[in-house]
């Protein structure tokens, strides 16, 4: 077994425990005896299944994972309840959720096993990238016109972006004492940003509670950092946080990018494009 397959090997190892503690949770839920403690489990379980199926493109479990963290992470802001519905939901979905995985792991298993069995009577082949069904044919067509394909990096398109970020600290990230001031202080200084604080949450003076957390902010960020630079500000806070980085995209941008050109469908295409570029 080669590096790289060891490590893929230990990290559904640790899909496997990741598993245990979402049932353990659920388990919980279901007997009625779960609390705020018990969802951020259930939360934290999924996004490292998330995260880590992600690290080894898998696609197909990642992009599950992610959607089924969503369910969890309103459940915890508590802009979702946990109805006796959404239960059997997060059950349903865990479920299939360990089902995705065990498939990724033999597949990912097999394919390991299919290229080192092709390389003993074609070297070669086990280094030839999968190509989709009519990739040839595609290939033909463009060389008959004189079409050459040229790589184009989205990440380049636009330099700037434009994102809107909104952040709520939990209770527990001044528990741990993190600052919410200074992780706004911190993303500000990616570029040019506008902040609003949401106060819609604190209650009348005799119900407030000192530990717990009741601000949120929205934030307008024009940065080059990207995605990824906005989320590490956030690093030590991910799991005392509900973080939401929207990037926006106007169709006059997408209309720049493309040296002036301003035809709307070509525009919004672009701006899937660097959507999908983003996630």
């Amino acid at each position: 077994m080669d590096t790289m397959a060891e490590i893929r090997a230990t990290f559904f190892e640790e899909c496997d425990e990741q598993l245990k503690e979402l049932g353990d949770a659920l388990a919980l839920i279901e007997r009625d005896e779960g609390d705020a403690e018990t969802v951020n489990t259930a939360y934290r379980a999924v996004h490292s299944i998330k995260g880590g199926a992600a690290a080894f493109d898998l696609h197909e479990l990642s992009g599950y994972a992610k959607t089924f963290e969503g369910l969890l992470g309103e459940i915890r802001a508590e802009r979702q309840q946990m109805t006796a519905d959404a239960v059997s939901l997060i059950r349903r979905s865990a479920d299939a959720l360990a089902r995705l995985s065990a498939a990724s792991r033999e597949t990912s298993g097999l394919t390991d096993e299919l290229k080192t069995m092709t390389a003993l009577t074609k070297p070669e082949a086990a280094a030839e990238p999968v190509r989709p069904a009519g990739a040839d044919e595609g290939a033909d067509l463009m060389a008959e016109f004189g079409f050459t394909p040229v790589a184009i990096d989205l990440d380049d398109l636009g330099g700037e972006k434009h994102f809107r970020v909104t952040f709520r600290p939990q209770a527990e990230l001044y528990q741990r004492a993190n600052e919410s001031a200074r992780l706004l202080r911190d993303l500000c200084e990616l570029g040019r940003a506008e902040v609003r604080c949401d106060a819609a949450a604190i209650p009348l003076l005799g119900e407030l509670k000192p530990e717990e957390s009741y601000l949120s902010w929205s934030i307008d960020l024009h940065t080059e950092a990207g995605e990824a630079g906005i989320r590490q500000v956030f690093e030590f806070a991910e799991w005392d946080c509900d973080l939401d980085v929207e990037e926006i995209v106007e169709a006059g941008d997408a209309a720049d990018a493309l040296g002036g050109v301003e035809d709307p469908e070509m525009a919004a295409l672009l701006a899937r494009m660097q959507a999908e570029a983003v996630n």
